[in-house]
């Protein structure tokens, strides 16, 4: 049997923020100073408090978010996706977006619910903090313009789960 947790008012006191900080932190809402998060997540974490990198390393599940405006290369690169990640059983999520536009905040938020692996962009821009939050959650993220392979974009996404599955 584990150790009971903290309750969030003590976390919240010994990493010197509000509770509702830590809330925030715990349902990785992007809008929390990256070094608040870290100081946050070492506390959570000696608390017993279990956080998004456990769920995601037992994920199965890599998000693909690709502009509507892209061209049939899109196409190929996602079939192409499609058979690498099937070896390995990973299922790709893909999200489809208004070409020209940044991904929407929502997206980020079903992201963390989900606890994907990591991320590939087709042609799309990602917000300064869509990229800091996936930063700060260390969840790998590559984006892709037509001139990219798949052999070029799998393998930087997904050796460091293949390596820890074996």
């Amino acid at each position: 049997m584990s150790a009971p947790r903290r309750k969030l008012a003590v976390v919240a006191r010994e990493a010197g923020v509000s509770i509702s900080t830590v809330s925030k932190v715990l349902r990785a809402y992007p809008d929390v100073a990256p070094a608040t998060r870290t100081r946050v997540r070492e506390v959570l974490r000696s608390a017993g408090y279990p956080l998004d990198c456990d769920r995601r390393e037992k994920s199965a599940l890599v998000d693909v978010v690709v502009a509507s405006r892209s061209s049939g290369w899109a196409g190929e690169v996602l079939a192409g996706l499609a058979d690498a990640a099937r070896e390995p059983g990973v299922a790709l999520v893909v999200t489809t977006v208004n070409g020209g536009e940044p991904v929407p905040r929502l997206w980020l938020e079903r992201l963390f619910a989900r606890g994907t692996r990591g991320v590939v962009g087709l042609d799309v821009e990602f917000t300064e903090t869509q990229r800091a939050y996936l930063a700060a959650y260390e969840i790998p993220c590559v984006v892709v313009d037509s001139a990219a392979t798949v052999s070029e974009v799998l393998p930087a996404l997904l050796d460091p789960y293949l390596s820890r599955a074996g």
